[in-house]
């Protein structure tokens, strides 16, 4: 666990350079205002500089490089996270999204998110996404929506933007895992329509930590979203709090300086000042406290007014939605493949028919080929004509198979087996050529 969160931490610190907009050269002085993209081209960077069309390819270490948004385009882009985080597509999406985002040159990408949390390992990869950024600002606002709050996992997202900000109604930190049952029956929305308040100290949600692999636990979540709120010097025990209900974390003064401590490690000449979380429960911060922890920068209650906080009021939001397309586009395979998936089983139980019928033919056939020495020619043409049925059922299962198994290889969020599907179509064509193959008398 030590060499793991020694790891993220060198990593995060690496990748924590600041973003820039004027660049002068070490040497000779000359400067310019500009932005850097993510693309690299024999281990340069790729640079658009203020009033040139074409780009130019630079090494970045000739530059002094400061962050003003002199050369950037008068934009923000938008990514947002509106929903559990339980999907690789959209994973993947988030990605290329908030690179070909990054690219464009805007003051800032805004991430939006409003989440109960979902897998560690998808949510790592968003946040590694969020960190290794190295070319563009990017905040993250926890805008209260359906769910209200950045929960777990989702927490951690948040955590690991460069500036946090939160609606006053919407809330951040841990969750309590409830069925999905009491999820709707409790509900977010309301019958009459609009929003039906979680009180705090008390979250509904479906499921906000879920491992995907044997080392995705909660211990490798609370050392990981401690280091992506250190990087970002925010207290690390209170983001641990929100993912371990292990954590006490307290808040003491020490000659004058707030700290944020765990309650075993709080010194005698420290002056508690709050316990923020007890052992044995999650950490869930209000928009406030947020802030009075330091988690949060400030309360905004809407997008626009975020951006008149960041001196971008007159700024253009442009919304990506990739990750949306994404989603959309899964939920479209899905239903493809849940239509593929009972044609299989409809065609494997036809084909067991079939191959009764056939069997149960053949045998009365060959009573009739013992006693009279020859097979009467209705049954002949009954044999044919099952045959014929059996062998196209077959091409049919072996289709529906192929298209599946292409399905699942494609989308992993199918969690199909694809060598149980591999071995069943398998056989489906053994048998397709040992029936073709039958002699037609």
């Amino acid at each position: 666990m030590v060499k793991y969160l020694i790891s993220v931490l060198a990593v995060i610190f690496l990748l924590s350079n600041c973003f820039g907009d004027t660049f002068t050269h070490r040497q000779t002085g000359k400067s310019f205002n500009g932005y850097a993209t993510q693309i690299i081209r024999q281990n340069k960077t790729q640079v658009r500089i203020e009033n040139k069309k074409m780009p130019q390819y630079l090494d970045l270490g000739d530059y002094e490089i400061h962050y003003n948004h002199l050369g950037r385009k008068n934009k923000v882009y938008t990514i947002s996270i509106n929903d559990s985080v339980d999907l690789i597509c959209e994973a993947e999406a988030f990605e290329e999204a908030i690179i070909s985002t990054a690219n464009q040159g805007p003051l800032f990408i805004l991430i939006e998110i409003d989440t109960p949390g979902g897998r560690i390992d998808l949510a790592k990869r968003i946040c590694g996404a969020i960190t290794q950024l190295d070319n563009c600002r990017i905040v993250a606002f926890v805008n209260g929506g359906r769910f209200g709050a950045a929960y777990s996992t989702g927490a951690a997202i948040a955590l690991a933007c460069d500036e946090l900000y939160i609606a006053d109604n919407a809330t951040i930190g841990g969750a309590t895992l409830v069925s999905r049952t009491t999820f709707e029956t409790m509900g977010v929305r309301s019958r009459r329509g609009g929003t039906s308040r979680i009180p705090y100290g008390r979250t509904i949600v479906e499921k906000p930590i879920v491992p995907s692999r044997p080392d995705d636990d909660a211990s490798t979540l609370t050392a990981y979203i401690s280091a992506v709120a250190e990087r970002n010097n925010r207290p690390a025990v209170i983001a641990k709090a929100m993912v371990d209900e292990n954590i006490e974390a307290v808040e003491v003064t020490e000659t004058g300086e707030t700290l944020f401590v765990e309650g075993w490690n709080k010194k005698s000449n420290q002056t508690l000042v709050r316990t923020w979380s007890q052992e044995g429960s999650l950490l869930t911060l209000t928009a406030a406290e947020a802030v009075q922890c330091k988690i949060a920068d400030k309360i905004v209650s809407s997008a626009r007014e975020l951006l008149a906080a960041l001196d971008a009021s007159k700024a253009g939001l442009v919304r990506n939605n990739d990750v949306e397309r994404a989603k959309r586009q899964f939920a479209k395979v899905n239903r493809d493949f849940n239509e593929v998936s009972g044609a299989i089983t409809y065609l494997k139980s036809r084909s067991e028919e079939l191959r009764r019928e056939l069997s149960l033919l053949e045998g009365t056939r060959s009573r009739w080929y013992g006693y009279g020495g020859y097979w009467y020619e209705r049954d002949l043409i009954e044999r044919q004509r099952l045959m014929g049925l059996f062998l196209s059922t077959l091409d049919r299962l072996i289709g529906n198979y192929r298209r599946a198994i292409n399905l699942a290889n494609e989308y992993l969020d199918l969690g199909a087996d694809v060598e149980s599907l591999s071995e069943d179509m398998n056989s489906a064509i053994v048998e397709y050529e040992e029936i073709r193959n039958r002699p037609p008398w």
